[in-house]
């Protein structure tokens, strides 16, 4: 990425999926027996208007909000895809070989050969682990529970033995 100083970029960060937009406010040359090396300084959108070498922010950064929108759509379709897929896959499981129109199943075949793939090499990685089920375990998720007088806990599914009465 070519940054300039003054430009605006759009940080799509990996922990959280929010947009975050930051200022290259300063560009460092330095000269060293290995060479001519750059860095930026970015300025960040809160109220102490942090900086932060660019080299450090943590996710993907875009010039424009259109690569930014292109970048989150094809996220957020191909998550769908998955699912999708995953939900044929289990209803097949489950129901048998249910029909599915050709564009259906041309789509989503792919996607159920790339997640075949996928859990052929965890499977071989994880030998000693049988999966008896199509889904996923639950053990890792997370759900809401009510703990009374309107307060809702996250919990994970795991930790539910823990607190049974």
């Amino acid at each position: 990425m070519k940054y300039k100083v003054g430009q605006i970029f759009y940080l799509v960060g990996n922990e959280t999926a929010r947009v975050i937009p930051f200022r290259v406010v300063e560009e460092i040359t330095r000269t060293t027996l290995e060479g001519i090396e750059k860095s930026f300084i970015a300025e960040m959108p809160d109220e102490e208007k942090t900086q932060v070498d660019v080299r450090k922010l943590k996710g993907e950064v875009f010039s424009n909000i259109k690569q930014v929108r292109m970048h989150m759509m094809t996220n957020a379709e191909n998550a769908i895809d998955k699912m999708l897929a995953s939900s044929m896959k289990i209803a097949e499981h489950v129901y048998g070989n249910m029909c599915y129109s050709e564009n259906m199943r041309d789509k989503y075949d792919v996607v159920l050969k790339e997640d075949s793939a996928i859990e052929s090499s965890k499977l071989e990685e994880k030998k000693e682990e049988q999966v008896d089920s199509v889904q996923t375990p639950l053990s890792d998720d997370i759900v809401k529970v009510d703990i009374g007088n309107g307060v809702m806990a996250n919990m994970k599914v795991s930790d539910l033995d823990k607190v049974r009465v």
